[in-house]
């Protein structure tokens, strides 16, 4: 059990540290991401999702955390919904681009 711990942990570090070192590079899908929101403007975590190929629930996972990678390297800013939406908040925020 602590061998899967501590699997679980390492994995996660290194996919962390690789998501951030493609956003700042530009390559791997927070390339992809950045080129998408470079054409389109804001959109969804759905529309991102779709347009790179990754429209499947670990998909957007999977883009959520190369998102995440380009915030932390202020590539991109999130765009919250406005109070009182109805829905799903995840739904309704919105990525842009900073840097050009």
């Amino acid at each position: 059990m602590l061998t899967g711990i501590v699997i679980a942990v390492v994995v996660t570090i290194t996919l962390g540290l690789v998501n951030q070192r493609n956003a700042r590079k530009g390559t791997g899908l927070p390339g992809q991401l950045e080129q998408v929101l470079r054409t389109r403007g804001p959109a969804t975590l759905r529309e991102l999702a779709g347009a790179v190929g990754k429209d499947t629930f670990l998909g957007r996972g999977d883009v959520s955390q190369a998102l995440a990678a380009l915030q932390a390297t202020k590539k991109v800013r999130m765009i919250p919904a406005p109070p009182g939406t109805p829905g799903s908040k995840a739904e309704t925020t919105r990525y842009e681009l900073i840097a050009p």
